[in-house]
């Protein structure tokens, strides 16, 4: 499916809200360029439903695109040999971008803070496929020069992805700007080069965020697969008889430092469930490197929880292919998982130690440290493999459950049949993510039982946690008691000097959204 192309009228299906940002956009590139723009790309923020800390187990998960985004306000200026860079936030000044005159990437100092690397990174990967789709004229020649103007509204730090949004706005941009207006650019290609954006940053991203800020679809959710490929399908959420389906979305605005923090939060818990995945694999005489190889599927250097599945099924199942993605065998799978790990990990709730676990794997400390514990730098008591094991299989189990009632085609008895369903997912999503990952914090337990108190059917941590934001079911009628029993019982308490403007960057109210677009002036 290409990348959706919209006049900005009325006529063109456009909302008032949508035609009005551009307008405000196209005013603002005016008075900072002194002409008008030639088009607008846009991308937008996502927050995930369910599925936390499985995409680097290569389980799928089910995000959607919200109601928040990055709009770019370009103007192609071939002669100027520059991109000049200028945004609606003041705190990013504004910046040029020499283009090397013998077509060769723009360079990406990472270790510089600057907001333009992450339009540099567009840039880089949209240029990359620019030499791929054109050769002829992008292997030695320049990228055309632009004016480029930014506008965002996704928050930056509540785990809600605006940078992804940045970077899908810009990619889309710099194509469309060097191609032409007729150009029509495949969401999947968007999505693919985008995935690795980031990486030239330092930061080893997934594609969950890149394919949600691309694919989100109005009224849908996306179940976004890994394996064997990256690929993100839209679920449509069920049309119900009386209550519009609403997600709250507040920031606990408590922001984690990953690199302080990852030695004991995100890196130690990919640490753990790749060593559970190996004394799984010890105890059931399985190797983890995939007995069906996709060809061009490179394996993990030490195999994932997924990798076990497969390679359980294989050798006691008779698998004769790994599982594909499908609901009902996944189903079946995962629930077997689960009983494994209450088999072989469940005598040790207390963790293993570093002996422990060496011993489960037969080799000795030394080799255990030398082969898992030098992978990323980690602190720690003990391992907890099977609480981790068990947010892993038991989340991705979550996941298709949401979907199996998505697609469900039995009729609800009532609208909140639904919505009691849904939310009950979201709340054990919750529950294992604190008391099993430990990924929690007090912040948002609170926001979580607040809004549960107040009419919110589920509530949960999205995105890494550790800080960050949540998200709330809710009914559409019911949005407004929630929005003020957060600010009343939580905002204003934790935070007495928040302004109004701050309480409108905290609490986002959406419904599934359309992804990646662009917008012809």
């Amino acid at each position: 499916m290409s990348v959706p192309v919209l006049k900005v009228s009325s006529s063109s299906g456009l909302s008032q809200a949508s035609i009005d940002k551009c307008l405000s956009i196209e005013s603002k590139f005016a008075k900072a360029f002194g002409a008008k723009p030639d088009f607008i790309s846009r991308s937008p923020g996502r927050v995930n439903l369910i599925g936390e800390h499985i995409d680097y187990c290569d389980f799928s998960v089910l995000p959607m695109a919200i109601d928040v985004d990055m709009l770019c306000a370009v103007k192609v200026v071939k002669s100027s040999g520059k991109i000049s860079l200028s945004n609606d936030d003041s705190r990013f000044g504004n910046r040029d971008i020499e283009l090397p005159k013998d077509g060769s990437f723009v360079a990406i100092d990472p270790s510089v803070s600057d907001w333009s690397n992450y339009f540099k990174c567009g840039l880089h990967v949209a240029h990359s496929y620019l030499k791929q789709v054109a050769p002829d004229r992008f292997e030695k020649a320049p990228l055309t020069g632009l004016e480029v103007f930014c506008q965002g509204n996704v928050p930056t730090g509540g785990g809600l992805s605006s940078s992804a949004a940045f970077i899908c706005a810009t990619a889309l941009a710099v194509v469309r700007a060097n191609m032409g207006a007729g150009y029509s650019m495949s969401q999947q290609d968007l999505t693919k080069i985008t995935v690795v954006a980031e990486h030239y940053l330092g930061v080893n991203n997934g594609g969950m965020d890149q394919a949600a800020s691309v694919c989100g679809k109005d009224d849908h959710a996306l179940y976004v697969e890994f394996k064997p490929e990256l690929k993100a399908t839209a679920f449509k959420f069920p049309k119900l008889k009386s209550h519009e389906i609403k997600f709250v979305i507040a920031n606990t605005l408590v922001v984690a430092n990953k690199y302080e923090t990852a030695p004991t939060n995100y890196n130690l818990r990919v640490v753990e469930v790749t060593i559970a995945a190996n004394v799984l694999a010890a105890k059931y005489g399985v190797s983890l490197k995939n007995p069906h190889k996709i060809s061009g599927d490179e394996d993990t250097a030490k195999g994932n929880l997924r990798d076990f599945m497969n390679a359980y099924f294989a050798k006691y199942q008779n698998a004769t292919a790994p599982w594909d993605g499908g609901i009902d065998t996944g189903i079946e799978y995962l629930t077997a998982m689960l009983k494994l790990v209450e088999e072989t990990l469940g005598s040790k709730p207390e963790g293993f130690t570093v002996h422990e676990a060496a011993t489960a794997l037969n080799i000795s400390d030394e080799e255990f440290a030398r082969e898992y514990l030098s992978i990323f730098p980690v602190r720690f008591d003990t391992l907890k493999l099977y609480q981790r094991a068990k947010h892993v299989y038991s989340e991705a189990l979550r996941v298709l459950r949401a979907l199996r009632l998505m697609t469900s085609s039995t009729q609800f008895s009532s609208d909140d049949e639904f919505f009691e369903q849904f939310g009950a997912l979201m709340n054990e999503s919750q529950e294992s993510c604190d008391k099993l990952y430990n990924c929690s914090c007090p912040e948002t337990d609170q926001i979580c039982t607040i809004a549960l108190a107040n009419g919110a059917f589920g509530s949960r941590l999205t995105g890494a946690g550790f800080g960050g934001s949540t998200v709330s079911l809710v009914h559409g009628s019911d949005v407004e008691k929630v929005k003020k029993a957060l600010i009343d019982k939580f905002y204003k308490v934790k935070y007495p000097n928040i302004t109004k403007e701050q309480l409108d960057e905290a609490i986002i109210v959406s419904k599934p959204t359309a992804g990646s677009c662009l917008y012809e002036l």
